[in-house]
């Protein structure tokens, strides 16, 4: 699924990794470093890399919180916001060629079987 993500989203300069990031902040526009990666489900350390990654490509800035200096605030830049409008339509163009290729019912079975694996517990 990532490797699919990654070749549709390439024309656009971001990876199906950064698609999750900004469809994280897209949602939560001003949103703490430590509430970003756990509404990401990434680790504090991975979500500093994300972030330093998206401010380098313009996408996002990261400054110190304005009376808690030791939160990082995240916000959107302009660049993001008018990025937006054509990943929605890649991404419903990828989820539409999935449900053409899949059907309903394999597609339904392949989201559910999906949501299982994300919840397994590593122990």
């Amino acid at each position: 699924m990532v490797a699919y993500y990654n070749r549709a989203l390439a024309p656009l300069g971001i990876t199906a990794h950064q698609l999750m990031a900004l469809g994280v902040l897209w949602q939560a526009p001003k949103i703490s470093l430590g509430e970003f990666a756990a509404r990401a489900g990434i680790g504090k350390a991975a979500a500093v890399t994300m972030i330093q990654r998206l401010a380098a490509m313009g996408l996002v800035n990261a400054k110190p919180h304005e009376t808690d200096g030791r939160l990082t605030v995240i916000t959107l830049t302009e660049k993001a916001w008018e990025l937006a409008p054509q990943v929605a339509k890649q991404v419903e163009a990828l989820e539409n060629r999935l449900e053409e290729a899949l059907g309903p019912k394999r597609l339904e079975a392949l989201a559910w079987s999906l949501d299982i694996i994300r919840a397994l517990k590593l122990d």
